[in-house]
């Protein structure tokens, strides 16, 4: 198996997912922050993941978020795998026909998201440290319109602060609904996305591309995350630190996130 080969056909990167205060009931707040901020925030928390000693980090325990988020999938894919790292506690909630389902993720496990569910990321970070997530989506699909902010109707705002808190009002007023409601509301998300895709003309051939080489048939995800975190070279990292548009995104699903696969 040629990993290059399959990460060539893959989105992969990481993220620092957005930091929030909870509020009342199921309210919250948004940390404001800038471009700049999280694009060395990212380059300092992957010098650690690097195994470097990194002076400085503030000493944060508010919440991170991701943005609440879901794909309509093809035939089933792609799927998703991350990873969280630097966290005392991190759950991920999937919200499904049956409501939520809640599970706790420990430091380094990969977990799968599969299509036609919104996930949301909640973590904690451990001192010093922010909230690290490495992901990898098994082809590019998603840059063509198979992914997007959970919305029970309308289209989520353009402002990033906005939209976090009225993508998570949107799954917290799903999970909260009777299971046909609840049913019908994701069904109409999921469905509106096929809509949005079904005439793109660049994802057959990506889907195609991807198979060909085997990326949706892996046994191990633990080799693809391990290469892209060699892929963080001094380079890299300084290019993530001073926001080079290249390897630094935000906002994303995951706050300031740097793509790695044009690295490939």
């Amino acid at each position: 198996m040629n990993v290059d080969s399959i990460l060539a056909h893959r989105l992969f990167g990481y993220g620092t997912p957005y930091r929030v205060e909870p509020g009342e009931g199921k309210d919250l707040a948004v940390v404001e922050t800038t471009a700049e901020g999280e694009a060395k925030a990212l380059a300092q928390a992957l010098s650690a993941l690097r195994g470097e000693a990194v002076e400085g980090g503030e000493v944060d325990t508010r919440w991170a978020y991701s943005m609440p988020f879901g794909r309509c999938g093809i035939d089933g894919l792609p799927r998703e795998h991350i990873q969280v790292h630097f966290t005392r506690e991190a759950y991920i909630d999937v919200l499904g026909e049956g409501g939520i389902a809640t599970r706790a993720v420990s430091n380094g496990e990969t977990i799968a998201i599969e299509p036609r569910t919104v996930v949301r990321l909640r973590a904690r970070p451990v001192g010093g440290r922010r909230v690290l997530v490495a992901f990898q989506t098994q082809d590019h699909t998603p840059l063509h319109g198979n992914a997007g902010p959970f919305v029970v109707e309308g289209i989520a705002p353009e402002d990033w602060r906005e939209r976090l808190i009225y993508c998570h009002a949107s799954f917290e007023e799903t999970a909260a609904m009777q299971s046909e409601e609840r049913r019908a509301v994701l069904a109409s998300f999921f469905d509106a996305m096929t809509a949005r895709i079904a005439d793109v003309a660049e994802i057959a051939p990506l889907r195609e591309s991807a198979r060909a080489v085997g990326s949706y048939l892996v046994p191990d995800e633990s080799l693809f995350f391990e290469r892209q975190r060699a892929l963080l070279s001094e380079t890299t990292i300084a290019r993530i630190a001073r926001g080079d548009e290249g390897v630094f995104r935000f906002p994303g699903m995951f706050g300031g996130v740097a793509p790695l696969f044009s690295l490939v």
